[in-house]
């Protein structure tokens, strides 16, 4: 039997497919932005065979089924009951349209007790708009009214762009009525379909400042939680103050304390994150140990811009999303094309 991996990890991803129905405006899946990325989806027994590897190699407590969208998969309750059957807790996350009553309960049954839906505005253009596809909005919100009335646990993702976050606060409202008690707040990132038009769908900081302004306070009465997913970084949005929120940088900068953020892709190969196109090994093929740690990984969490070096939060900042970074600038001497967009804003630490 293979040795535990050297490090605890708390979460790991698995794209179990490329294939969805929407075409997001700000997709960021890797294959998207590199024609040749590996096409292969892995069969039913080794999807299996998968999972039962990943037990075996990785001290893992959660594993979050995306994608693409996960549903088109017909045998993902079947990857959910092999992850549930060996202690570790199966997230669903999809964006709502194949979530069905039936399809919810034979998910929980299966073991999936947490959901993660995307919903992008309290308005059905809006979000039909940025999902790229009309009726996802109705769709959502049914996935969320049907998960909530079998007692799931259930999350939802806001993407924020320059459409849709003047109304953060309504669609904090709107949460409400819905009884949701987590909202994963993750700014646009630059990468899959979205570089080209980047810089126009990004929000401003002072957009981003407003909408938190405007929506944390509503969000801790309705006791709301939520978490920064895609990091804002501190020198443009102190987000801070705001008790409700939980904020993060990166995890890769701190691979010993286990909350790093590995992503297994639909062929079984392994990346450092779903942002992330550099793929280290196969798992399938590889041991965990032999490939999780590999000198790129090191290299990668260690790389901090030049922009950034002086600056008092650059060992957890260290600039932003780094695979952000090789994806627009093709360099990990750059920062976040974030943060290098908006750089005349910038207040050092």
């Amino acid at each position: 039997m293979s040795a535990k991996s050297t490090h605890p990890h708390q979460y790991l991803l698995y794209e179990v497919t490329k294939r969805c129905q929407n075409r997001c405006l700000f997709c960021y899946n890797v294959w998207k932005e590199d024609a040749d990325y590996p096409k292969r989806e892995l069969a039913t027994s080794e999807a299996l065979s998968l999972v039962d590897k990943i037990a075996c190699e990785i001290d893992c407590k959660h594993i979050g089924l995306t994608g693409g969208e996960p549903l088109l998969r017909k045998d993902i309750h079947l990857i959910a009951e092999r992850i549930a059957s060996k202690g570790i807790t199966p997230i669903l996350i999809s964006n709502g349209a194949l979530l069905a009553k039936q399809t919810v309960r034979r998910l929980m049954e299966s073991g999936v007790r947490d959901f993660e839906v995307s919903l992008h505005s309290h308005e059905r253009e809006v979000h039909d708009c940025l999902a790229g596809r009309s009726g996802s909005y109705d769709e959502a919100i049914d996935a969320i009214l049907n998960v909530k009335a079998l007692g799931g646990n259930m999350s939802l993702v806001f993407v924020a762009t320059a459409r849709n976050i003047a109304g953060f606060a309504r669609f904090v409202e709107l949460c409400a009525l819905l009884k949701i008690t987590w909202i994963l707040f993750n700014r646009i990132a630059c990468g899959g379909a979205c570089i080209a038009d980047f810089q126009a769908l990004a929000p401003s900081p002072s957009q981003i400042r407003q909408a938190l302004d405007e929506g944390a306070p509503l969000a801790q009465r309705y006791k709301i939680g939520i978490g920064i997913g895609v990091q804002v970084q501190p020198c443009l949005v102190d987000v801070s103050r705001h008790p409700n929120l939980r904020g993060d940088f990166c995890p890769l900068n701190r691979i010993a304390d286990g909350r790093t953020y590995y992503c297994v892709d639909p062929a079984g190969n392994l990346r450092m994150c779903n942002r992330s196109r550099i793929i280290l090994g196969n798992l399938l093929e590889e041991k965990w140990n032999d490939i999780a740690y590999k000198k790129e990984v090191r290299e990668f969490a260690d790389a901090i811009p030049e922009f950034c070096a002086d600056c008092s939060l650059a060992h957890v900042c260290a600039g932003g999303c780094k695979a952000d970074a090789l994806a627009c600038h093709g360099t990990l001497e750059k920062p976040d094309p974030y943060l290098e967009r908006w750089r005349e804003e910038v207040r050092k630490r």
